[in-house]
């Protein structure tokens, strides 16, 4: 049994076997008095009774009703003749009883003259023998009493205690996190209502904490995120670094040979166009990393509504006039008056950096197809080249910053790629590059802007 179960217990036995007793003792006190004063009251109205009787009765006859008033009240009574003297109720002759106190009432009876006087006196034994009995009761009354309080308040405390500990118990079980119990008390009381609270309570604390474990998890995430980018810029800023080391180390190998006039490099002029060409490349290579740190560095970018079929009908048109040296076939299948969300500037370098790359990994006289299409609330952009083929053990490293799949290959800053992951992952754009029968097919998925 709880401690709280034992208190209240022992507190409602305490109080119960208390009230017993008070009441008991106030009726063994005020039953016999207020039997007194009833009797007394109907004693009055049974004289007055026996008087009506008395005066048109003879003597005879009265014997018999003062027989039985005396068995029906238990009252004491005197008769007294004309001189106040006491005679026999029976034989009307003289007696030397004693004359005691009472109501006293005149009356004549119908075969005499004489006038007597009846003094009726309430007896005391009667309200004694009903406060005996009452003593005489309290073991009988002690052992019920106590039985019925022992029983009572043992009802009344479970009754009382169970919904609080139950209460207790989930309270419990909530501290621990566990929140598949709930109070099933429906109860329109004070615990009732401590019951919905505790619920309503269960509930908040759990949609709170559910709330918690999403943020941290998204933190986790994020964190998670932010470590893969801190890795992929040390390796960006490594890879910069090595790419920038030798031509910068050619070209001031080119210059001071030209400065001592040193064997070939005394042809200055051939040897200064080959570093100008060297310094242009390198312009353009840092343009490229100023790009990324740009796209990096930027948490969040404005996005509007973009016309990607003018956009890709422009980047088409340029790169035929690219490929038409190594007669190269670029083909478009655009759907009309298509938007998207995003930057125009970004995009048009993205879609550019893949159509380029197409072209320039096509062979002679090869064939690159571009193609835009509509779906079900999204767009589809295709850029295919013919023939072409990427082993499979170098496609999920395309995206990766100066990975070539020819190392020995110079064209190109090793970086278009990679930007182009970059503009697309900012805008959530999802993208994926494959070999295809006789082919490589990038695709890109857009969200159809509403304009």
């Amino acid at each position: 049994m709880k401690k709280l179960t034992q208190k209240t217990f022992l507190v409602l036995l305490g109080l119960s076997l208390a009230i017993s007793v008070l009441a008991y003792i106030c009726i063994l006190i005020f039953l016999p008095y207020a039997n007194q004063n009833r009797a007394k009251q109907e004693l009055c109205l049974q004289s007055e009774q026996l008087i009506s009787e008395l005066r048109v009765a003879t003597k005879v006859e009265s014997e018999e009703l003062f027989v039985d008033f005396i068995r029906e009240t238990g009252a004491d009574l005197r008769l007294l003749d004309e001189d106040r003297q006491v005679v026999s109720l029976f034989t009307f002759e003289k007696t030397e009883a004693e004359i005691f106190e009472g109501e006293e009432h005149p009356f004549r009876l119908a075969d005499s003259e004489e006038e007597y006087l009846l003094i009726i006196r309430y007896n005391e034994a009667r309200s004694e023998e009903i406060a005996e009995a009452m003593l005489r009761s309290i073991p009988f009354v002690a052992v019920i009493t106590i039985v019925l309080s022992v029983l009572g308040a043992w009802i009344f405390s479970r009754y009382t205690t169970r919904p609080i500990l139950r209460i207790q118990h989930i309270a419990q079980r909530i501290a621990d996190l566990d929140f598949s119990w709930y109070c099933p008390d429906v109860r329109d009381d004070e615990i009732g209502m401590l019951s919905k609270s505790i619920n309503e309570l269960s509930d908040r604390l759990h949609e709170a904490l559910d709330e918690l474990y999403l943020r941290n998890s998204s933190l986790e995430d994020e964190i998670t995120l932010e470590k893969e980018r801190e890795r992929r810029r040390m390796l960006f800023f490594s890879g910069v670094s090595h790419e920038l080391k030798t031509p910068i180390a050619i070209v001031i190998g080119q210059l001071e040979g030209m400065q001592a006039e040193i064997g070939v490099y005394k042809d200055r002029e051939k040897y200064l166009a080959r570093s100008a060409e060297i310094l242009q490349s390198l312009n353009a290579f840092i343009k490229e990393v100023l790009l990324v740190s740009h796209i990096d560095m930027s948490e969040q970018r404005e996005a509007s509504a973009v016309n990607l079929s003018i956009l890709l009908q422009e980047l088409a048109g340029e790169y035929s006039v690219y490929a038409e040296d190594s007669a190269i076939d670029v083909t478009e299948d655009l759907a009309d008056d298509v938007h998207v969300y995003g930057d125009e500037m970004l995009l048009k370098k993205a879609l550019g950096n893949i159509i380029s790359n197409a072209v320039t990994h096509s062979d002679v006289q090869g064939r690159v197809e571009v193609k835009l299409a509509r779906g079900n609330g999204t767009v589809q952009l295709t850029v295919t080249n013919f023939p072409a083929h990427i082993e499979e053990e170098h496609l999920p490293h395309l995206f990766e910053a100066f990975y070539r799949v020819n190392q020995s290959a110079k064209h190109g800053s090793g970086l278009g790629l990679y930007i182009t992951r970059m503009i697309l992952e900012t805008y959530h754009i999802s993208h994926r590059i494959e070999n295809i029968e006789d082919g490589v097919r990038f695709t890109v998925e857009f969200e159809e802007a509403s304009v």
